[in-house]
């Protein structure tokens, strides 16, 4: 983050490739040090200067927003974890849980108030700024996207301006389906990549989940595909991709 900045505001451009492209595109190696990694590295920029593109530092709000979603996604991860710990009082006597229980509580509370904290802060922050405000309203109009979803999505696509279809949005998400297949002994089935934001992908299957549930057309779409013999899983990967396309094109 300094060198992007240290490099925007000399006016030099830049280009942010992630590391394990440049680590496949090196083919077999031995061994590993600075020196043949910085080799690597330039090597890459050289052979690929036509396929690079110049980034730009997010506006300062989005930035903004990125910090404030990780800071929540750890209170609420951490709030299940002290949560979890009243399991134990269905094993243990409550003279051993007691004192303990009421420590986690106290805790659990602490972290509620935070959380409360953090998204009053998202709140008000997406009503300062009147183009995020417009996003979050445009994507929340399409069916089984709440807000979350909605913050993610504009967040990760800078105001849905980094990705220029749906494709390109779904398979970073890893639910664009890919075919597996060559000549003809090898026919693998057609599935989606393990290199995907893990974070929009679960947002989008519960994106999924709700639009299934309460939109007709989407409800009427999976259960004709099921009907047809069509892997569950794979209709609602295809309901995932549908909500992508919906928000790009509102």
């Amino acid at each position: 983050m300094h060198l992007c900045y240290l490099l925007q505001e000399n006016q030099l451009r830049y280009s942010m490739v992630p590391a394990i492209e440049i680590k496949r595109s090196k083919g077999l190696t031995r061994g590993k040090s600075d020196k043949s990694d910085s080799e690597d590295i330039a090597w890459y920029a050289m052979t690929h200067e036509h396929r690079l593109s110049f980034k730009e530092l997010p506006e300062t709000d989005l930035m903004k927003l990125r910090l404030l979603l990780t800071e929540r996604d750890k209170l609420v991860k951490a709030i299940g974890i002290f949560d979890s710990t009243k399991e134990n009082e269905d094993f243990f006597p409550l003279e051993v849980t007691k004192e303990l229980m009421k420590q986690n509580r106290q805790i659990i509370k602490g972290l509620q108030r935070q959380l409360k904290a953090i998204e009053k802060l998202i709140k008000e922050l997406i009503k300062a700024n009147d183009k995020i405000q417009k996003q979050m309203e445009l994507a929340k109009s399409v069916p089984g996207v709440g807000d979350q979803t909605a913050i993610n999505l504009i967040v990760t696509t800078r105001c849905f301006t980094t990705f220029d279809n749906w494709r390109q949005l779904a398979c970073y998400a890893g639910i664009a389906p890919f075919e597996y297949s060559s000549g003809t002994s090898i026919r693998g089935k057609t599935k989606v990549s393990g290199l995907a934001n893990k974070k929009l992908k679960t947002l989008l299957n519960m994106a999924a989940l709700t639009a299934k549930k309460y939109d007709l057309q989407m409800k009427e779409y999976y259960e004709k595909k099921t009907k047809e013999g069509k892997n569950g899983m794979l209709v609602m990967n295809a309901l995932r991709c549908k909500i992508i396309s919906r928000v790009l094109q509102q």
